[in-house]
């Protein structure tokens, strides 16, 4: 029987999901970061200890009690609603193009297969200047802006406020996570002066072809890390370690996942990992994620810590530039390239 959905964004047969075999997380690891806002109400080393534990068997955790408004959540969620039910040209007036990485986009890739999503991207710091080519010589720069749509009304305002005190708190999640590495709390803060960290909001419709399709492709973040919430409609699922098997992470409103990306592993020279995951869609209800995608400046270098490597353990990636890994990535999210999309393996030092 022929897919009811276009060609690209048929899943490899060794990617696709099997919508009646879900297999559901029942011990999610959850931490209590009250201590962000309330610093009586719990024990640092206690959280710090949490974090290493879920890192290290889970790859992510849960994060409740931060200390942002319900609102701030209900409010986006609410403009993402309205903007998703526009006609699409409607929605295209705000529509990137590979120039400008930040607007809305019906097509994106996740290694070369498209996703069954829309989304909108904007940069949280906008007017940074970065080249205007990625020529070693290029002097030209240009500062990218944000698009945003016309309609509905009040879009751009809570879209920038989710996004100013999302990131605000990513970097009190930082600090945090320098000390779970054994490092002073202000350690990985000279990499973020001039962050890059922007927001994504998806939209998940219903999918006629929930078992060929994905809302987005088994994949690790490219970021130090990424803080994603999702409302009530469960589809974010983490590869188990113990046996490869997929399992779904139920959805609680207004909480975050922490997600750790490939920053965080080349920095810890693989002492902790990156987490492999992916979305999933079904026929029935659509679904609405936002992610705050922290990154850091655009010229940084990232390779391993010097604290985290020694004779024993020594470095296991070479230095890549941050800005021209993420602009080359950002390409094979807008388009399907005829060649691999760049990861940091790229980078790994081979024995």
């Amino acid at each position: 029987m022929a897919p009811s959905i276009d060609a690209s964004l048929v899943q490899p047969v060794d990617f696709r999901p099997k919508p009646d075999k879900v297999v559901h997380l029942e011990e999610t690891p959850v931490i209590d970061f009250s201590i962000l806002h309330s610093p009586q109400s719990g024990n640092l080393e206690s959280v710090i200890s949490q974090m290493r534990k879920s890192l290290q068997e889970w790859d992510f955790f849960v994060i409740e009690n931060h200390g942002l408004a319900p609102e701030l959540f209900d409010n986006v969620r609410n403009a993402m609603a309205k903007f998703s039910s526009l006609p699409y040209e409607e929605k295209k007036k705000a529509s990137r193009d590979l120039k400008n990485p930040w607007g809305y986009n019906d097509k994106d890739h996740t290694k070369n297969t498209r996703d069954w999503a829309e989304v909108l991207d904007y940069v949280v710091n906008e007017g940074f200047q970065i080249p205007a080519n990625m020529e070693p010589d290029c002097k030209e720069t240009v500062a990218l802006k944000n698009l945003w749509p016309p309609n509905p009304e009040e879009f751009q305002k809570v879209c920038e406020d989710y996004g100013r005190e999302t990131t605000k708190l990513a970097s009190k999640l930082l600090e945090i996570l320098a000390l779970c590495l054994g490092l002073p709390a202000d350690r990985l803060n000279r990499y973020f002066e001039e962050t890059m960290t922007y927001v994504r909001l998806n939209h998940y419709p219903p999918c006629p072809s929930p078992d060929l399709a994905l809302g987005k492709g088994p994949h690790v973040d490219a970021s130090a890390f990424t803080l994603l919430t999702t409302d009530g409609v469960s589809g974010f699922e983490v590869r188990r370690k113990s046996d490869g098997e997929w399992v779904r992470v139920r959805p609680t409103v207004n909480s975050f996942i922490f997600v750790p990306g490939d920053i965080f592993q080349v920095w810890t020279n693989e002492k902790y990992n990156s987490l492999l995951h992916r979305v999933v869609v079904n026929s029935q209800q659509e679904r609405f994620s936002m992610i705050t995608v922290f990154t850091p400046s655009y010229h940084t270098l990232v390779q391993p810590l010097e604290e985290m490597v020694d004779e024993q353990d020594p470095p296991k990636y070479r230095p890549y530039k941050w800005g021209e890994f993420f602009m080359t990535r950002r390409l094979s999210n807008f388009m399907k390239l005829e060649k691999p999309v760049i990861q940091i393996t790229n980078f790994k030092i081979r024995e």
